[in-house]
Parts: C-alpha cells; structure tokens; sequence
C-alpha cells in the first residue's frame, strides 16, 4: 500500500520531459489500482458469501431443531418406519418414501434432504423480525406435508418468537415426503409434540392431492389420510371443488388477519389454477407483487396487502438465501448472500485475471 501511495504522489507531481517515463508511471499505477479493487471486491464477496454467525439464540433455535429431528430419527428406528441410510444421511427422521398409496406427486429427495437443514428455522426467524413481528402477532402457515423439514423449521421459529399461528396442513405428500402409511405428518407432529420440540397442532387438515380432496389417490391412500386426520383430532376441510377450497381456505385467512402467509409445497388452493403463479418470486415475497399471485390462496393474501413467504422450489432459495443444498447441515446460519453473488466473484476474478496486461509496448517516438 505504501508503494502504491508513493506512486501516486510521483505521478501527481510529474516528471518534467520525460513523456515516456508518464506513460510507465500512469501504466503501472492503473494496474495496481486495478489489482488492489480486485482484491477489496474479493475480499468482501468472500465474507459476505459465508455462513453468517448466529446469536446466543439463534445457536439454540438451531440445537433445537437438530434435537428434534435426531430424536424422530431415533424414534422411527425403534418403531419399523426409518428411512434407509442411503436416503436420510444425516439422520433428519424427516424423509420418506419413493412411493406409497398416500403419495400425490414426484418429488426431488435432494430437496426434501436441504428443507430440513435447521438454518432454515434460523432464516424464517430473520424473515419475521425483518417484519417486525411481535409475540402474540398471527401468522398463517399453509403447508403440503410434501416438506415436513419445512414444516419443523418454520413451526419451530414462530414458537421461539411466540407468535400465534394458524396452521394447515395437506396431508397428501410428494415422494420423499411425509408419505409413510405408518408415519404421516399427523403422527410425526404428535410424536415431536410428546418430545417438547413443538407446541402447535395443527387447526386443520386437507387430503391434499387432486383440489385438496385427494383427487388422484388411491381409495386406500384417501382412506388411510382421513383416518390418520381423525386419530389426531383435527378437522378434515372437505368441499364440492377446487374454487370452494380456495374460498374456504382464503376465509379461515381473512378471519386472523395474519401478518404474514407461510406457503409450503405445492397445495393446489395455494396456488391457484392461473399460470401467473409460477412467474412469482419465491422465498420473501412484498405484498405489492400481487399482480403476478395468481388466483390461489397466495393470490388473495397478496391482494389484501399480506406478504407471503413463498417456499417452492427450494434449490432456487437456498441458493439465494445461502443454505447449501443438500449437504449435511453444519451449526451455522444462512448465507448474508447468496450463491450467485460467489459466482459473480469469480466471474469478475476471471475477467481481471485475462485482461491483465503487465507491460504494453509504445510506439517508437523518432
């Protein structure tokens, strides 16, 4: 740094007739400008791209999480109903089957693996703080059973911060979901309850699948989510279509006035019919993008001034977010950025690094 300071000050003060030694000394002190922003840019992409530090709390929200899912684990290797080593890795007790009379959709086990990562519950918390949101503050968590890692997470955050949720669950489950006929969502919930891990039950259950009413499923399948919804004491929604799901559910919305909507997975009433959904931004979405919400329960929250968190496609917000995906979760927080911003270090790196000219060869001046 002193020797770029002392170039500086010869090139401010010239060198009286000597153009060529200007023309070496101007050279010379681009490129060390040049290679030290290069090297400040780098610098701050690398901190800014980590994992960030969590707080005392945070530390805990995540111990917490990692508790809960180790003792599911070990639970459903008592019972018959754990998931081989090769598909639950790190032991989540979160992930299912690759089908089974209650499964509704294909699903990506890598992203049923991340969506249990417990940087997620640190990450839902940072997204209700930067709402300001408040104990007792309602929020509405309407939730596929497709995620179930998801569904611990962002349970275990609105309870840290004691908010008051309500909560709705489809039952039906994508592959890798919460699709064991031995161990649906209703059972695992009841299960992490017992264990102190969560509070919350759920207000009420759909059959998910087909408009929510288990459309597409088996009668067997069908049979196995309603009993599973009257063994754990919920209510099962049931209408005549899919219009009335989305009314109904949009009702039971608009009867808290929540100050967030949680979407998880792909339940049809969430969503909506109209392609306009698939244009949204997942992840944190600002109430003011309602044009492209489509005409879904999402839809409705987002014309009614609600933001919504919006977890779909789940690589696309770990990405942004800095979670990795699907690797085993380590005790730290999500990313201050994303994986695109690591990416556009390098770029940049690349770019500096071939346009680089040591030395340029000037005309000779007769």
């Amino acid at each position: 740094m002193k020797h770029l300071v002392q170039m500086i000050r010869e090139y401010r003060g010239g060198v009286a007739g000597n153009q060529p030694a200007m023309a070496q000394k101007r050279f010379t002190l681009f490129n060390h400008l040049r290679l030290l922003l290069l090297a400040i840019a780098m610098a701050v992409l690398w901190y800014l791209s980590g994992p960030s530090v969590m707080t005392s709390k945070e530390d805990m929200l995540w111990e917490r999480v990692h508790s809960a899912q180790w003792h599911l684990s070990q639970w459903r290797r008592q019972n018959g109903t754990a998931t081989p080593a090769e598909n639950d890795p790190w032991q989540c007790g979160l992930i299912g089957l690759e089908w089974s009379g209650t499964t509704t959709t294909l699903g990506d086990i890598a992203s049923k693996r991340t969506a249990c990562n417990p940087a997620w519950a640190i990450q839902f918390k940072r997204w209700f703080n930067e709402l300001k949101l408040e104990p007792g503050n309602p929020v509405a968590i309407y939730s596929s059973a497709s995620f179930p890692g998801l569904l611990l997470n962002v349970l275990s955050a609105a309870e840290e911060l004691q908010l008051d949720p309500l909560l709705i669950v489809s039952l039906g489950a994508s592959t890798w979901g919460a699709n064991h006929p031995d161990n649906l969502w209703p059972v695992q919930a009841a299960e992490l309850r017992r264990g102190g891990f969560i509070r919350k039950r759920a207000d009420y259950y759909t059959l998910g699948a087909g408009a929510e009413l288990g459309h597409g499923l088996s009668p067997e399948g069908a049979a196995l989510l309603r009993q599973a919804a009257k063994d754990a004491g919920v209510e099962l929604l049931i209408t005549g279509n899919l219009e009335e799901m989305i009314a109904l559910k949009s009702e039971l919305l608009e009867g808290i006035q929540p100050r967030v909507f949680v979407n998880i997975g792909g339940s049809q009433a969430n969503l909506g019919t109209s392609e306009d959904v698939l244009k949204l931004q997942t992840g944190f979405v600002p109430a003011n993008e309602a044009s492209m919400a489509g005409n879904g329960v999402i839809g409705y929250a987002m014309q009614h001034g609600i933001p919504v968190v919006h977890m779909l496609n789940i690589r696309s917000i770990s990405d942004r977010v800095g979670i990795p995906y699907d690797s085993a979760p380590r005790r730290m927080g999500p990313g201050l950025l994303g994986i695109g911003w690591s990416l556009f270090g390098l770029t940049l790196f690349f770019i500096v690094v071939f346009t680089h000219r040591r030395w340029r060869l000037e005309p000779a001046k007769e």
